[in-house]
């Protein structure tokens, strides 16, 4: 156990180090400080436009002054005349203004404004007008005040999200897929960011110690498999502070970020299905240590560390594919979608998206999660057993047939 304990110490010191561990450690970070830069420079340039309303119809522009404007424009309600409008215009004391000329019937708007104003989004005033337009003419057709109620009474208007499962239709929330569906794919990002990074890391951690020959020292004083497994714990620790920061750097984002960005606004963890989390849990564990133990098993069998990247090359490339197949999964449920959830490497990302859509009911995503963890605990023990077989080969013959021609043995 002491021994265990100084390996893994000795891999978590050494790479916690690291310039390249570090940037990805604060990564998160770096990049939400630079959106919410973003976003403060943007709400400061693109402030809420001032605009004045003039129009040769008195009474149609009171009421347009007056109408809501739902923070999209404030009104300057001194200016009444396209005169002084255009002179304010000019001194860039107002955005725009729109000036509204009615003629019998027919009534026409023009919207001028200035090209280095604040913009407008000029939906708002357009409903505005065309809903002053409606009244004035219900007006003169004599229609009642609850005629007038019922005319401009709103549909009733809502969305049912449904999913069907062995023919049985099994009904979500209308926020719910949405919400479903953001959190599985913001995991399965990081669970190929994750893979990515430290199957390398792994990788080149027992090459470089093999191509410097230091592996003789080590073996002679800790056994292979307790390396192994030293290394293993000490990346997985790795991955959990960082795990830890990001989730940290994206709390504080999402505190600060919901009240600029509209989507986020109307985002809330309640609204994510019972399940969704323990389940993107279960496939993040299993996933990354799956892709880790693997990259371990790779690295002991190249002689040189130069040859990391080739050896790796086949291993990343499957989880970039199931990263890439987790966006078809959202619009088809085909049978190679199907199959794939429960295939270990491409379950983690696939899974947790055909439980987001509905899908994949519960009981299916438990018995991938259980394959993942049955697959998980195989490939430990070859990998461990190759490692310790490779470790202290220093052999040029191809990987692939160094790994049969041992496991024939």
């Amino acid at each position: 156990m002491n021994k265990f304990m100084v390996v893994t110490r000795q891999v978590i010191r050494k790479n916690i180090k690291s310039p390249a561990y570090l940037f990805s450690l604060f990564f998160p970070v770096l990049i939400i400080a630079a959106i919410a830069l973003f976003a403060f420079i943007t709400n400061k340039t693109n402030q809420t436009p001032t605009i004045a309303i003039t129009s040769n119809n008195v009474a149609l522009r009171n009421a347009l002054v007056e109408s809501p404007t739902h923070g999209d424009y404030r009104v300057n309600k001194a200016i009444s005349t396209e005169r002084v409008a255009e002179k304010r215009l000019s001194h860039e004391k107002i955005d725009g203004y729109l000036n509204v000329t009615t003629n019998g019937q027919t009534v026409s708007a023009v919207y001028r404004q200035r090209t280095n104003g604040n913009s407008l989004d000029s939906d708002t005033l357009k409903n505005n007008l065309n809903t002053l337009k409606l009244r004035q003419a219900a007006q003169q057709l004599g229609l009642t005040a609850k005629q007038l109620q019922q005319l401009f009474a709103p549909a009733s208007y809502k969305t049912q999200n449904v999913a069907y499962q062995n023919g049985v239709v099994r009904r979500q929330k209308s926020n719910q897929q949405g919400a479903n569906l953001v959190v599985a794919f913001v995991v399965t990002f990081l669970i190929y960011m994750f893979i990515a990074m430290y199957t390398s890391m792994i990788a080149q951690e027992t090459a470089t110690e093999k191509g410097s020959h230091i592996m003789e020292i080590l073996v002679s004083s800790v056994s292979p498999v307790t390396q192994f497994f030293g290394k293993v714990t000490g990346m997985l620790a790795l991955i959990v502070l960082q795990v830890i920061i990001t989730g940290i750097a994206g709390l504080i984002g999402m505190q600060y970020f919901n009240h600029n960005i509209s989507f986020l606004g109307n985002f809330s963890f309640s609204q994510i299905q019972p399940g969704m989390v323990s389940v993107l849990v279960a496939y993040f564990v299993l996933g990354v240590m799956l892709y880790t133990v693997i990259a371990a098993m790779l690295g002991s069998m190249v002689t040189r560390q130069e040859e990391v990247s080739q050896a790796l090359s086949p291993l990343t490339t499957v989880g970039m594919l199931a990263y890439v197949a987790s966006f078809i999964a959202v619009n088809s449920n085909s049978l190679l979608i199907r199959i794939g959830s429960y295939v270990p490497f491409l379950s983690q990302s696939l899974m947790p998206v055909r439980y987001a859509v509905g899908n994949a009911a519960l009981s299916e995503v438990w018995v991938s999660v259980a394959i993942a963890a049955i697959a998980l605990v195989l490939m430990t023990w070859i990998a461990c057993r190759v490692y310790q077989r490779h470790v202290l080969d220093y052999s040029n013959r191809k990987h692939w047939y160094q790994f049969s021609r041992k496991r024939r043995a």
